[in-house]
């Protein structure tokens, strides 16, 4: 079999496995998605949770499926599907959030097939979901997935409208924000113009003041570039087995996201980074990489990453989990770099 573990970068070298502890599950009960009324913008989804002091979020990214070669995409497939839903019934997580590369980007006849494949895996899951394109996240039809996307069972996605650009809101019991997600799809060339435009165009309802904006996350699959600052200026605490790829960012989006209110961003694409750090007062995290079948899985173990957010005091923490039933979360001096140097 060939190795569908280094089909997007090769590796010089060969990084250690993280360890961990065992996990343990904390039961959450029923959440439910708020149906859109006429006084609900299109592109804003609604998540009503029932403990916004203790909210579980599931991060999966770079879920890959049909990565690899083709003769063993029902294995690799079956293992990927198996080892989600394994952690979802572990952590039994509020919602997930797939942060990109949720199937491969060829052959160019099957690209909405694998579409479909993967928002079925999903929406199987039982979990309410929020999603965001990647860059492999290629498709015939977009306007068709799109549709399917919003319409999935448990689907939180909103972005049929807006480029693949929306909000979700986490709400109380009484339908007030808790917590609010800037959802972006960073194409296949990162963050630019498109993205920065979107996120001024919201409206005052939306952006709000300090005073009256829930705490705010980012979600997006390819790295800001102060992924690589902050790692540069030994800020960050994490590993890393291989150089940013922020492809055309150019390191402006950070300041609007800050001047939003944004406390923190989420992403994947780079599969063995995982780590985070603060830069200029916005927490840049990595995700776990998901998927078998994409490339990595000898350096970082792959799982998914859970967060717990207080809706009412804005503090949040995560573990990196792995499919073995063990989390990690860096110490507070750990900086393991194993990048291999450049040519």
């Amino acid at each position: 079999m060939n190795n569908p573990n280094m089909t997007r970068r090769s590796f010089i070298g060969a990084g250690a496995l993280l360890a961990g502890v065992a996990i343990s599950g904390c039961a959450t009960g029923r959440n439910e998605i708020i149906p859109a009324s006429a006084a609900d913008l299109p592109y804003v989804s609604r998540l009503r949770v029932r403990n916004p002091r203790s909210i579980r979020m599931l991060q999966f990214t770079d879920v890959h499926f049909f990565g690899g070669e083709d003769p063993f995409w029902p294995a690799t497939n079956k293992k990927t599907i198996e080892n989600m839903q394994a952690l979802v019934a572990s952590v039994k997580p509020d919602f997930l959030f797939i942060t990109g590369d949720l199937w491969r980007d060829h052959p160019q006849e099957r690209l909405d097939e694998f579409a479909r494949y993967g928002i079925a895996q999903c929406a199987a899951l039982g979990v309410p979901w929020a999603y965001v394109w990647g860059n492999h996240d290629q498709v015939n039809d977009r306007a068709a997935i799109e549709n399917e996307l919003t319409k999935a069972p448990n689907a939180l996605y909103r972005g049929a409208g807006t480029q693949g650009n929306y909000v979700l809101n986490l709400e109380d019991r009484h339908g007030r924000p808790v917590w609010q997600f800037l959802c972006l799809d960073t194409n296949t060339k990162g963050m630019g113009a498109a993205q920065q435009a979107w996120l001024k165009s919201l409206p005052e309802g939306i952006n709000g003041s300090a005073k009256t904006v829930p705490p705010r996350f980012s979600a997006f699959h390819i790295p800001l570039k102060q992924y690589d600052t902050v790692w540069s200026n030994g800020m960050a605490r994490g590993v890393k087995c291989e150089s940013v790829c922020s492809e055309g960012e150019n390191g402006s989006t950070l300041p609007l996201l800050k001047s939003l209110g944004v406390k923190a961003c989420i992403c994947g694409h780079d599969h063995v980074n995982d780590y985070s750090g603060v830069v200029d007062g916005l927490d840049l995290i990595y995700g776990r990489a998901t998927g078998v079948a994409s490339y990595g899985g000898m350096q970082v173990h792959k799982g998914g990453k859970l967060y717990t957010l207080d809706g009412h005091t804005g503090k949040y923490h995560w573990e990196s989990l792995q499919f073995d039933g063990t989390h990690w979360v860096p110490g507070p001096n750990e900086h393991t770099d194993r990048t291999p140097p450049k040519k």
